[in-house]
C-alpha cells in the first residue's frame, strides 16, 4: 500500500509538472507572437513584399534558404499606415499622429509530438495608434521622441489528426492550440540623426529605439493575465535619398538604405543571434495630396540577413 501512495504522488506530481511546464510555454509562445507582430506590422523593422525570392548566389544561411523562403511565403499580411502631419510647434519643432491597422496569417506544419505532423493557422489583428514629436537641433542634427500603442488579438486553429493522443489534447488546448488573447502594449520610441543634404540629393545617419511592453485583457487562454509581452529593438542606419530628374512632373527620388536592427527579449525569435540586417532599394514618388490617404507610392526590393525570413523580396511602397 505504500509503495502504490508512493507511486501515485510521484506520478502526481510529476504532471502537475508537465502541466506547468505546457502552462510556461502557451504563455511565452503568445507573448512572443504579439512581440514578433508589432515587429513584422512596422515596415522601419521587417519588410514584407509581393514577391519573394530567394539569394542563389549569395552563401550561408543567414542569407536565406529554401526553408526560409517557404516560410517567408506562408505568411500572408495587409498593413494599412497613415499619418497625419501637425501644425508645428514652433520653427524646428514638428509633430504628427500615426496610424496602422494590420492583419497577419501564417500557414504551417507543427510537429508538437514526433511523428504527428499538423496543419495550423495563426492570426493576429491588430491597431497602433501613436503620437510624436521631432525637433532639429541644428541645420544637421535631430531627435524624436514618441509614445504608441497597440491592441492586438491572436488566434489559432489547430487541427489534430486522428491518431494523436486525445489525453494531452485537453491539455494542449487553451494553454499552446486552438487558443485566443487579446493584449494591450505601450510603445516608447527615442530617434537620433543626422542629415546631410547634398547636390545631389542628401544622406542621413539614423538611430531607432524601441521599448514594448504589455498585458494580456482578454480571450480563451487559460492563462490570459499572465501574458505580458516584453521586448526591444535597437535600429542603426544610413539612408541616401538620389534625386530624380523631374521629366514626368512629379516629385521622386531613389531611396538606398542600409540598416542593423538589435533585438532582445520576446522579439528574439526572429533571429537566432540578437540581429539582423536589411538593405532596400526602392523608386519613391510624392503623390503631392492629389490622392487622399496617399502620400507617396513606389516600388523597389528589399534584402533581408539573418532572420527566419531571410532572403529577397520585391516590394511596393505606400506611405512610406
Amino acid at each position: 500500500m505504500r509503495l502504490f501512495l508512493t507511486l501515485f504522488f510521484s506520478f502526481l506530481v510529476t504532471f502537475t509538472h508537465f502541466v506547468n511546464a505546457l502552462e510556461n510555454v502557451g504563455v511565452k509562445t503568445l507573448e512572443q507572437a504579439f512581440a514578433t507582430s508589432s515587429l513584422v506590422s512596422d515596415s522601419d523593422a521587417l519588410t514584407f513584399g509581393i514577391a519573394d525570392f530567394e539569394l542563389k548566389y549569395a552563401t550561408g544561411e543567414d542569407w536565406g534558404n529554401e526553408e526560409t523562403l517557404n516560410f517567408k511565403k506562408s505568411i500572408d499580411i495587409l498593413v494599412l499606415p497613415y499619418q497625419w502631419q501637425l501644425n508645428d510647434l514652433e520653427k524646428n519643432w514638428s509633430h504628427a499622429i500615426d496610424i496602422r491597422m494590420f492583419y497577419i496569417e501564417v500557414h504551417r506544419n507543427s510537429e508538437p509530438l514526433q511523428g504527428f505532423t499538423n496543419f495550423e493557422k495563426e492570426r493576429v489583428l491588430g491597431g497602433f495608434l501613436q503620437y510624436s514629436q521631432h525637433y532639429q537641433w541644428s541645420e544637421n542634427w535631430y531627435s524624436g521622441l514618441s509614445l504608441g500603442g497597440h491592441i492586438m488579438h491572436y488566434r489559432n486553429k489547430y487541427n489534430y489528426s486522428d491518431d494523436f493522443p486525445v489525453e494531452l489534447i485537453d491539455i494542449l488546448d487553451g494553454h499552446i492550440f486552438n487558443t485566443s488573447a487579446t493584449v494591450l502594449m505601450a510603445e516608447p520610441v527615442l530617434k537620433l540623426g543626422y542629415q546631410q543634404v547634398q547636390s545631389w540629393g542628401e544622406w542621413t545617419l539614423h538611430n531607432s529605439n524601441h521599448y514594448l511592453i504589455g498585458q494580456g485583457v482578454g480571450g480563451s487562454a487559460k492563462n490570459i493575465h499572465d501574458v505580458q509581452p516584453e521586448g526591444w529593438r535597437m535600429t542603426n542606419g544610413i539612408e541616401f535619398k538620389v534625386s530624380v530628374p523631374n521629366l514626368l512632373g512629379v516629385s521622386d527620388h531613389i531611396s538606398f538604405d542600409f540598416k542593423r536592427i538589435d533585438v532582445g527579449s520576446d522579439m528574439s525569435p526572429v533571429t537566432g543571434n540578437g540581429h539582423y540586417y536589411e538593405t532596400s532599394v526602392g523608386w519613391i514618388i510624392d503623390t503631392q495630396n492629389t490622392i487622399p490617404f496617399l502620400d507617396n507610392i513606389g516600388i523597389g526590393f528589399n534584402i533581408n540577413y539573418g532572420t527566419t525570413i531571410s532572403g529577397g523580396t520585391i516590394v511596393f511602397y505606400y506611405n512610406k
